[in-house]
């Protein structure tokens, strides 16, 4: 009877981990957003519609893409989905780092803090599109990132 129980239990866990990795979220897209935050040297702000996140490549848990501040510099972070497929965090290469939620297959929100003299917090909802048009979001997606000028407070 004991060989029977372990047997189960041990089937019942290899079902719920090959569950776990079916459920990871697919956050490959182009995202658009509007952030509100503090920070220290400008105060409070809101601004719709001005963030571009790009998530270009994924693999398992583990992502990597670009953020700008549409029509400015684009910085490259890397990112990854956290054990229960709904949350993640991402390190911008640049400075600062972000907590996400998938709140839906087409909406996240991050959580954006950044310490320092110019240090903040914000809080960013992005919606994927589904047919990205606009030129200045495809050069997004051609851009690593990691070669262009250093972003003072990327919200700014």
């Amino acid at each position: 009877m004991t060989a029977k129980l372990a047997f189960i239990v041990a089937a019942l866990m290899l079902a719920a981990t090959g569950l776990s990795v079916a459920d990871i979220p697919n956050l490959v897209g182009i995202w658009t957003g509007s952030y509100e935050g503090y920070a220290n040297d400008i105060g409070y702000m809101n601004k719709t519609e001005a963030l571009a996140l790009v998530i270009s490549e994924q693999n398992g848990r583990l992502f990597t893409g670009n953020l700008s501040e549409l029509g400015q510099d684009i910085e490259g972070f890397s990112g990854i989905i956290a054990p229960d497929n709904k949350t993640f965090y991402m390190a911008e290469y640049d400075m600062g780092y972000d907590i996400g939620t998938v709140l839906s297959n087409d909406t996240i929100e991050l959580l954006y803090l950044e310490d320092g003299s110019n240090g903040g917090a914000f809080i960013d909802e992005f919606h994927r599109i589904q047919n990205a048009t606009n030129p200045a979001l495809q050069n997004l997606t051609k851009s690593s990132g990691q070669d262009v000028e250093r972003l003072i407070i990327r919200r700014r």
